[in-house]
């Protein structure tokens, strides 16, 4: 799924304005996920928009607030086998 990003960032030294959201998510992206619950729904959000877009906490970190939480919602139904 291709989301146009709200505010473009740079990643892996380019300027990136939309990024390919996965739909297909592993084993480990679901226990690291999990993992992070323990540590709070910040660090939650941030392992699914990992996930979903392979990038690291560092480009988030530049993201816009609200292409992350948008990123995240659109990435949950995948997670639970269901679609948008």
């Amino acid at each position: 799924m291709i989301v146009k990003l709200k505010k473009a960032v740079v990643a892996n030294g380019k300027s990136v304005d939309e990024i390919d959201i996965k739909e297909d998510y592993s084993g480990a992206d679901v226990i690291r996920i999990q993992n992070a619950k323990s540590k709070g729904e910040g660090e939650v959000m941030a392992a699914v928009v990992i996930a979903a877009t392979g990038w690291d906490i560092g480009i988030l970190a530049k993201m816009s607030s609200q292409d992350i939480i948008r990123i995240n919602n659109l990435a949950q139904p995948f997670l639970i086998g269901g679609e948008e």
